[in-house]
């Protein structure tokens, strides 16, 4: 019998549409060549309109690299970050501080819920500090962070605002003038749709500004200023960048704007609503609560005494893919992706390999059930 690829449903890589996959197999031109540079502007052009942001470097690295760009251009070694944390990934801004010489000050809540936004304002008010991050969701806990309200929150303190945006941004909105946010960190394998290999910073004048009172940093390429040179005029050159990755980013900003920043961020909420309707309808449960879910990936309670190992294993039988957990949650619970440029049918697939699985693994299921209930709350609209 024929063996099709799997289909990955992991809260990223998230799977690449044809037309991305068809820019990145393009020519892998010459990083100054005149095509290619149009495509790179075209691209940051993009990038701005999508997060509303005044600046925006793109370049080859990964989330991790984008979350220590964010912190080295804005905090000195020496001074306090304030770290939000409502996962395992919101975690990872403290090691970085460490490294970097920053104090980092930590807030964290338990498996699957918010900080309170009172407990970040007691923070706030005894202790100055040069920025606070968040992370806009986290894909450990699925939990969705309260953006607007923290940003105020910086404003009134006048603390400058990072935004992890990496499992959020392209499938939740995050425009920075209308929500004061200073800096978004983020990557492209996730919402985006674009493989892995990108690190993308989205950031303000006050950012900048920062930046240029801290006269040298602790690092070189992660430096914006070197940066921001070849942003504004990418025919210059600092160091090559991803040039095949970078088409298909571009290609992935042209679809998103296409689509409609507005309809791209409700077809997510349809999405999500939908999977939900049909995990529901099988007994499965969130592991987040019910007023911090995000749209963009769902980590689901297993039922008591069923193993993780041997249910992904079994999901990957039927050609499905999911993750599992990280941190406390490993073994507890499984993550799915719904995020980027997929749509019903694969929710479809999915569920239906998640009734399979479970029944083949002893958990009574009504066969259908899941993916009758995400049809119709897709019809819904």
């Amino acid at each position: 019998m024929m063996k099709q690829n799997p289909l990955v449903m992991i809260p990223g890589p998230t799977p690449v549409a044809e037309p991305i996959r068809q820019a990145l197999a393009g020519p892998t031109y010459g990083h100054t060549y005149g095509p290619f540079v149009a495509i790179y502007k075209e691209c940051l052009q993009g990038l701005k309109t999508i997060f509303q942001a005044d600046h925006v470097v793109a370049v080859g690295g990964a989330g991790t690299l984008s979350m220590e760009m964010g912190l080295v251009n804005t905090v000195k070694a020496g001074e306090s970050v304030l770290v939000i944390t409502q996962g395992y990934f919101g975690e990872r801004f403290v090691p970085l501080a460490k490294a970097l010489g920053i104090v980092p000050d930590v807030l964290t809540a338990p498996a699957g819920e918010r900080v309170p936004l009172a407990d970040i304002e007691a923070k706030l008010k005894q202790n100055k500090y040069a920025a606070m991050t968040l992370t806009h969701v986290d894909t450990s806990t699925g939990v969705m962070g309260q953006v607007a309200e923290v940003a105020a929150l910086a404003k009134k303190y006048d603390t400058l605002f990072i935004l992890d945006g990496v499992c959020a941004s392209a499938g939740v909105p995050e425009p920075m003038k209308e929500l004061g946010i200073d800096v978004v960190i983020t990557t492209s394998q996730k919402a985006f749709g674009t493989p892995p290999g990108l690190t993308i910073v989205a950031f303000n004048e006050k950012a900048l500004a920062r930046r240029e009172q801290m006269g040298t940093v602790a690092g070189y390429y992660v430096d914006w200023k070197n940066w921001l040179p070849i942003m504004d005029n990418p025919s210059m050159y600092f160091s090559t960048p991803p040039v095949n990755l970078i088409q298909a980013l571009a290609k992935s900003v042209q679809m998103i704007l296409e689509e409609g920043l507005e309809a791209r961020y409700a077809r997510h909420e349809r999405i999500a609503r939908s999977f939900r309707a049909g995990l529901k309808a099988i007994g499965l449960e969130l592991i987040t609560a019910d007023d911090a879910v995000a749209p963009t990936l769902s980590v689901i309670k297993y039922p008591e005494g069923l193993d993780d190992v041997a249910f992904r294993a079994k999901m990957e039988e039927y050609d499905i893919v999911v993750a599992g957990g990280v941190g406390p949650l490993k073994g507890k619970i499984f993550r799915v992706g719904h995020m980027g440029n997929i749509c019903i049918n694969e929710l479809v697939l999915t569920l239906y390999a998640v009734e399979r699985a479970l029944t083949a693994l002893g958990v009574k299921v009504a066969q259908g059930a899941a993916v009758g209930a995400a049809w119709a709350e897709w019809h819904k609209g």
